[in-house]
């Protein structure tokens, strides 16, 4: 009889050890697979774009380009990634980056019309449009957190209000005649490398004529500079601060929160404030790039950016996800984008491929949380 027993609990264990053992392995697999499916990619647009259109994938100003595509998508990533593990959803972000770059266009056409001097005229256009950002983001919050509209409910409404101000305001049109500087100031770079002769700050070296342009390799744009200064923002705000602790802790369990004292509604009403900040300096980089001011701005990239956190591994029940996950996310998104448009693909295969890349990124996540349970 104890011979049996012995059996039967030495099977036991080993059967648990097995289980274990795969579930470790799949949740390994959830983590580790962005990075394995970024790197796939890289080599097939690699290896693609030099048989097809003779075109080396992996140069300085291709790597660039596809970070430039990164910028809109993981700034809204990053305000989404805190309202999704804070176990929300926000649909209005695109509408509001779109809000924020006609407020700032209009904002630096009038300055610039009065012959306002360069700086007043950028600061106040830039610092006017994430203000206004920040209206219907705290707004959001107030309709989640204090009188209980569902997420998708009152994001949804918002980002109408929010994409009908913008048509108003901009009669509908893109809001053009910017400063020439503007331009300038968003397609430039904080280097530029002269091999032979050094590196110069913010401009082409003096020196260089007009036949050895070509030879200046171009250095950190601009707006990639802001998006890393904001990254890293966001990045010791949720992974080193209490008020990331309490983020996590109410997407994970919304009453042990509110029982153990966390202040859950202010938490929220920051949270959507934050996203729609991050929107808003999204809105004055997309006016500072293309000298405009536009709408539907953002209306492209709300999408592919909630994409971009679930592909980082964000989970939409709340509690999880990671800085790290949501850049990993949104460069994945960006050189599909950005290798599709080297080989010469219709944009409108960006769209399937991005929602196949969802579509397995939430099988990969499901079936890692089954095999843990």
């Amino acid at each position: 009889m104890s011979l049996e027993n012995g059996g039967s609990i030495s099977s036991l264990t080993k059967a648990l050890s097995s289980e274990r053992s795969q579930a470790a392995t799949l949740n390994l697999v959830r983590k580790v697979w962005p990075w394995v499916f970024l790197f796939l990619l890289v080599v097939f647009f690699t290896i693609t774009s030099k048989q097809l259109n003779d075109v080396n994938f992996l140069n300085p100003r291709s790597i660039q380009g596809i970070l430039i595509f990164t910028t809109q998508i993981l700034l809204l990533a990053l305000g989404e990634t805190f309202i999704i593990i804070g176990a929300g959803i926000d649909l209005s972000v695109g509408f509001i980056l779109g809000l924020s770059a006609v407020v700032a266009a209009m904002i630096m056409q009038a300055l610039f019309a009065v012959d306002a001097p360069r700086v007043l005229t950028i600061l106040c256009g830039l610092l006017g449009g994430v203000a206004v950002a920040a209206i219907p983001g705290y707004l959001n919050g107030l309709l989640v957190a204090r009188i209980k509209v569902p997420p998708f409910i009152s994001t949804l409404g918002m980002g109408g209000v929010v994409f009908g101000a913008a048509l108003l305001l901009s009669g509908g049109y893109p809001v053009a005649k910017q400063p020439s500087y503007l331009g300038q100031l968003g397609n430039g770079y904080l280097l530029y490398f002269w091999p032979g002769h050094g590196i110069s700050l913010f401009n082409l070296p003096a020196s260089v004529g007009a036949s050895e342009r070509g030879d200046v390799i171009p250095l950190v744009p601009n707006v990639v500079a802001v998006t890393l200064i904001v990254l890293l923002v966001c990045w010791f705000i949720l992974a080193k601060t209490q008020f990331g602790q309490h983020l996590y802790a109410i997407g994970g369990n919304f009453e042990a929160s509110m029982r153990a004292g966390i202040p859950v509604q202010r938490t929220i009403v920051w949270v959507y404030t934050i996203a729609g900040l991050l929107a808003g300096i999204a809105g004055v980089l997309w006016a500072a790039r293309f000298t405009s001011g536009a709408a539907n701005a953002g209306e492209a990239s709300l999408l592919t950016a909630i994409a971009a956190v679930v592909i980082g591994g964000a989970s939409l029940f709340g509690g999880e996800g990671t800085i790290t996950g949501t850049v990993v996310g949104s460069l994945i998104i960006a050189t599909i984008q950005f290798g599709l448009v080297i080989l010469g693909v219709l944009p409108f295969w960006q769209f399937i491929a991005v929602g196949l890349v969802v579509i397995l990124a939430v099988i990969v996540d499901q079936l890692g949380r089954n095999m843990g349970r």
